[in-house]
């Protein structure tokens, strides 16, 4: 049996505009998570099919060229550190849907008892929902099934990677200053989206659809998960593929309980 040709990965300065912005930065500071996330960029060597996301997570996280550039936030040290020499003997990968093309899929949110036409968001009494204080049915809706407002996005809906950087803003780190409207959770959506994902025209249809394959990563030694660490749903590493210029941006966050 011929032996399958591995991905091979190649630090690539990338200079991420959008997200160095000192607006983004500013939003990014007061959601706590500024510090936290961490993003980077490699040219990959071969063309990527769905079919090969495992081996080509399994070959990203044992590159060396990765584990000597790769930045990711260290809890214990509270700041982003190269991830360095690791054994990983276990890798688990998972294609996120990435499809939504327009911000229009964010318009349901301004509704009766949720979003206000001007953007305020409703408020409701305090909460403790999954280690977050609740304080609006916005943030209500995004973590509780009980929310009047939880049939806004389907289990399909809610797992478009656009929504679910949706929900990082939102959500935020541990000690996020939440926003009283939802203007810059979507503005700030829309512009890292668009920084992030790749686009092209069909070439029948002329519609406009993503390129791009994302990826859920994560790297393991036995029952130990390297990185990105914990299984907090706010931490998370994503590779995005471009398979046009076979460029992989890598985004992470650690929402703070990791193994640093």
């Amino acid at each position: 049996m011929t032996e399958r040709k591995k991905f091979k990965f190649t630090p690539v300065e990338k200079k991420y505009l959008t997200f160095n912005s000192k607006d983004v930065r500013t939003d990014l500071t007061r959601w706590d998570l500024a510090n936290r996330m961490s993003l980077s960029s490699f040219s990959y060597s071969e063309h990527f099919k769905d079919y090969q996301a495992k081996d080509f997570v399994m070959d990203f996280f044992t590159d060396p060229n990765v584990q000597q550039s790769l930045k990711v936030f260290s809890s214990s040290r509270q700041e982003l550190v190269t991830w360095g020499s690791h054994e990983v003997k276990e890798v688990q990968s998972e294609l996120v849907p990435c499809s939504i093309t327009s911000m229009d899929f964010f318009d349901r949110l301004t509704r009766r008892g949720l979003v206000r036409e001007m953007g305020a968001i409703y408020k409701c009494l305090d909460e403790d929902i999954d280690g977050f204080l609740v304080a609006d049915e916005l943030h209500k809706m995004i973590l509780s099934e009980e929310s009047d407002h939880w049939d806004v996005y389907n289990e399909e809906e809610r797992s478009e990677f656009l929504f679910l950087l949706f929900k990082l803003l939102v959500l935020g780190g541990p000690i996020c200053q939440y926003d009283d409207g939802i203007e810059r959770y979507l503005e700030v959506s829309k512009a890292l989206y668009k920084e992030f994902i790749t686009v092209q025209k069909n070439a029948e249809t002329k519609a406009i659809e993503i390129a791009s394959r994302v990826l859920k990563a994560s790297a393991w030694d036995g029952e130990i998960c390297w990185f990105p660490g914990d299984d907090h749903h706010q931490t998370f590493c994503y590779l995005i593929l471009n398979p046009i210029s076979r460029i992989c941006t890598v985004i992470s966050h650690d929402f703070g309980k990791g193994i640093w």
